[in-house]
């Protein structure tokens, strides 16, 4: 206590002077290098979904890429982490940043956007497609960035009060949301305030902290002991994901002429029901398919509670109707439909579509 007061007292609280780095930025992804190997044995279907995945991975490490670089360069004393998988209790949070200052513990999630998106009086995230004319020709709603970040610092801060006995101090744990591509424009002119606060550019981020760093009002400070022990006890927390590529893409097990299923068992599972009911139904006309997607969209917006074209919107459902996808590796193809919309909504429309 006396070594914390006098450091307090002293406006010492740290020997740090620049940004220390306790878990490092990778300039080269390991996961990207493993799927361009997994592209030599790849058959032709998994090869392009392979090919989609590195092209994602690729453009968020270079958003990544921008916050490192911002936050490296900075003279902010503070302790960081890039890249951090907390798994506490069965509960999962992937972490791009975690910067600890004296005053706060900021949770920094990078966004590397496409398409210019705008933010409701609700909250809610909806993005605009734009051809090469400015004009748009699509318009959807993604899972907001704010409340994904929300789920990871409340698992966070669980780690935090059990292993640190932390509650008060549990309030100083900040979220900033970076979008770290320049051409995307974000309009916030109705967002509620708390979101439009904490949604930046990755030039703004080093502005935005020291904003709350200089806000006089903290009344409690970490000392470098304190800042070291979080991240410690975070490393601990740290866990990497082992991916089952052999499942998750379909790809030959060495030594045996059989092929995984695409994600889960499940997934096969869709295959043969959408295989039996196409050799037993008749095809459906575009007229009586596009009435069956409006209903299931209106059924399941009310469900999930969310607006109708943040399921599918009209551009996508025109595409469902023409290219009509038999399975999940079809679907995926569909703009719009990634693995988290394929497994919620994957099943019923593959049946309503076969």
């Amino acid at each position: 206590m006396l070594k914390r007061v006098i450091k307090i007292l002293t406006n010492k609280p740290t020997k740090i002077d620049r940004p220390v780095f306790t878990k490092y930025f990778e300039k080269e992804n390991k996961q990207i290098k493993d799927l361009e190997q997994l592209l030599k044995i790849s058959n032709d279907a998994s090869k392009k979904i392979i090919e989609q995945d590195i092209k994602k991975l690729r453009y968020g490490h270079i958003g990544e890429n921008n916050v490192y670089y911002e936050l490296k360069n900075s003279f902010i004393p503070m302790i960081c982490l890039h890249n951090v998988r907390l798994k506490y209790k069965g509960m999962v949070a992937q972490i791009d940043f975690l910067a600890i200052t004296c005053k706060y513990i900021y949770v920094i999630e990078c966004k590397n956007l496409i398409g210019d998106i705008t933010i409701n009086s609700q909250g809610e995230f909806i993005r605009h497609m734009k051809n090469s004319h400015g004009k748009v020709i699509s318009k959807e709603g993604m899972y907001s960035p704010i409340v994904q970040n929300e789920k990871h610092i409340n698992i966070l801060k669980e780690i935090l009060k059990q292993e640190l006995k932390y509650k008060n101090k549990l309030k100083r744990v900040e979220s900033l949301i970076v979008t770290a591509n320049p051409k995307t424009i974000i309009n916030k002119t109705y967002a509620p305030k708390y979101i439009s606060d904490k949604i930046i550019r990755h030039d703004q981020i080093i502005d935005k902290i020291q904003s709350y760093e200089s806000d006089n009002k903290t009344n409690w400070v970490f000392i470098e002991d304190d800042m070291r022990k979080i991240s410690e006890i975070l490393l601990k927390y740290h866990k990497e994901a082992k991916i089952d590529y052999n499942k998750k893409y379909n790809l030959p097990i060495k030594g045996d002429k059989k092929y995984n299923t695409y994600t889960s068992s499940k997934y096969n599972d869709i295959k043969k029901e959408a295989y039996s009911k196409k050799n037993q139904v008749k095809i459906k006309s575009d007229e009586e398919l596009r009435r069956l997607l409006k209903t299931y969209r209106l059924q399941r917006s009310k469900q999930d509670n969310l607006q109708p074209y943040m399921i599918f919107n009209n551009s996508t459902m025109e595409e469902l109707i023409k290219i009509r996808p038999k399975d999940l590796y079809e679907l995926r193809n569909i703009r719009g439909f990634g693995e988290t919309k394929c497994e919620k909504y994957g099943k019923d429309l593959i049946n309503m579509i076969i």
